[in-house]
């Protein structure tokens, strides 16, 4: 017959300092809560900002952000598509711009900072030595020219490209900027390669053909 052993109980001791710990961060997790819900309210007048996050991370850091009641939106366009074994294969969706998400919120003292702790998050495009301020007007039309197709791989370009020419920016969060191209592009359509000047570093960046303009 089988015999069960006796198992000594072992007292587990909750100390002063591991209460203090969990209280300060319940604290903490509430303190940055309401300072989120503060954040939240920005107006129609209130700017836009582009966050650098890590790229594949596009709509997770959005999701966050909305979950946050923080104005988030990442632009988003039709990949290319595939002909395989007589078969159309249809492009997925993807962001316009990888790596970027823009975001609108009250921008305080605290507010960077606060945006900044979300997961995922590396940092501000910046134009000088603030956050790049972007107007609604300009993300509305970024926006509308997504939706429109735009920016989809199969959308055609008279512009053909190579290694080294001068572009500049006509839409999105680098309106305006001007770019070297990196990787060329002779077919019409897709994407391109640039390397955008900030700040004295240099920034790759992957953006729809017909988002520059040949200077």
């Amino acid at each position: 017959m089988m015999q069960h052993r006796a198992m000594d109980g072992v007292a587990i001791v909750i100390t002063d300092k591991a209460i203090e710990r969990r209280e300060r961060a319940i604290d903490g997790h509430q303190a940055r809560a309401d300072r989120f819900a503060r954040i939240g309210q920005a107006g129609e007048s209130d700017p836009w900002f582009a966050l650098r996050v890590m790229t594949g991370c596009e709509k997770a850091v959005e999701n966050a952000l909305v979950e946050k009641a923080v104005e988030a939106l990442v632009p988003m366009r039709k990949g290319k598509s595939w002909e395989r074994r007589g078969r159309r294969i249809e492009g997925k969706m993807m962001p316009v711009i990888h790596g970027y998400v823009l975001v609108r919120f009250l921008a305080d003292v605290y507010a960077f900072e606060t945006v900044s702790t979300v997961d995922k998050v590396i940092g501000f495009l910046r134009a000088g030595e603030q956050p790049k301020r972007i107007s609604h007007g300009e993300v509305k039309r970024f926006h509308h020219r997504a939706v429109e197709g735009r920016y989809d791989w199969q959308a055609m370009s008279a512009i053909r490209l190579n290694a080294g020419d001068r572009v500049r920016m006509t839409d999105g969060p680098f309106e305006g900027m001007t770019a070297e191209v990196v990787t060329p592009n002779r077919k019409g359509q897709g994407d391109v390669v640039v390397i955008v000047s900030i700040l004295g570093g240099e920034v790759p960046v992957t953006v729809p053909l017909a988002m520059v303009e040949k200077l």
